[in-house]
């Protein structure tokens, strides 16, 4: 270890990041020659070859990957450490990078949250990222993250948020023609409202009913699902904050109500982040203020 340099590292990481020492060059500040000797000096360290080099392709070696992938956390790490370190224990200033679901939790309740916090903590700045995408919180560059279901990972630092509950329902006017639903099974004939999920796993105590969608129509967003819904185009599975205020008002009918379920959204922070004073703070506002504000919004009708 003692011959293998932290700048032929994190040149190699680069370098595997941005497919080519072109492109490495422009984003890292190293020069492509300086990219390329550090390299060629760091697999001559490690007596292994780490890149694929052609004139017109570079790809990754099998090892090159693991190397990478075990690099790049161990770096992240690092720069989290060195963070902590240089800054006070009790200083409320600096940068949180914070990925959530998007949609009504997201962006009508988590996000005027976030402003509330940001007018108090002036130093912090909250960059909040509604994307879709997985997270792999251990090895990405968030601090933070906000998702509903089963926690992913026991070694992360979570704070329950609100237990959310699932109805299924649909619009008085589907129900006086589609009288009649009593169990799971009388849905497979019906004209259904899905998401993403093209299959419905119902459940009551320990027993379970799947329901694949053979009819109806397919949207990934769960307001355009509502606005369906309202339509009387069919029965919908949707969270309660999204239909709430609708079945307070009449506007929508839940069936199988023994058959709503519970989905926990939960907080969840790496153990390194959650060192970083500014970070603990967020999740402890978070933590105090959601469920006031995920009840108000139970009332409301969806915008």
């Amino acid at each position: 270890m003692n011959n293998i340099s932290w700048r032929g590292i994190r040149a190699f990481i680069y370098v595997a990041e941005h497919g080519g020492f072109t492109a490495a060059a422009e984003v890292s500040g190293f020069s492509k020659a300086n990219l390329s000797q550090l390299v060629t000096d760091l697999e001559a360290a490690l007596s292994v070859q780490l890149l694929y080099r052609t004139t017109r392709q570079l790809r990754l070696t099998e090892i090159g990957q693991g190397y990478y992938e075990r690099c790049k956390l161990a770096m992240q790490q690092l720069d989290s450490a060195a963070e902590w370190a240089s800054q006070s224990t009790d200083e409320l200033k600096g940068l949180i990078r914070m990925n959530a679901v998007g949609g009504p939790f997201g962006e009508d309740l988590l996000a005027p949250l976030i402003i509330d916090f940001q007018r108090q903590h002036p130093d912090i700045r909250v960059d909040l990222d509604f994307s879709s995408i997985h997270v792999d919180l251990i090895a990405s560059h968030y601090d933070l993250v906000m998702r509903m279901g089963e926690l992913p990972d026991s070694s992360l630092i979570a704070r329950r948020l609100h237990s959310v509950t699932t109805r299924y329902v649909a619009s008085p006017e589907f129900l006086q023609t589609h009288h009649g639903i009593k169990e799971p099974d009388d849905l497979k004939n019906l004209p259904l409202i899905c998401g993403s999920v093209d299959h419905w796993t119902l459940s009551r105590a320990a027993e379970q009913k799947t329901i694949h969608v053979a009819q109806g129509i397919k949207v990934t967003s769960g307001r355009v699902m509502r606005q369906a819904a309202l339509a009387g185009l069919g029965v919908t599975r949707l969270a309660d904050v999204y239909v709430q205020a609708d079945l307070q008002a009449g506007k929508l009918i839940e069936v199988l109500p023994e058959w709503s379920e519970q989905t926990q959204l939960t907080l969840l922070c790496p153990p390194l982040r959650h060192q970083l004073h500014r970070v603990r703070v967020l999740m402890e506002w978070l933590k105090e203020h959601f469920e006031a504000r995920y009840q108000d919004a139970l009332v409301r009708e969806p915008g």
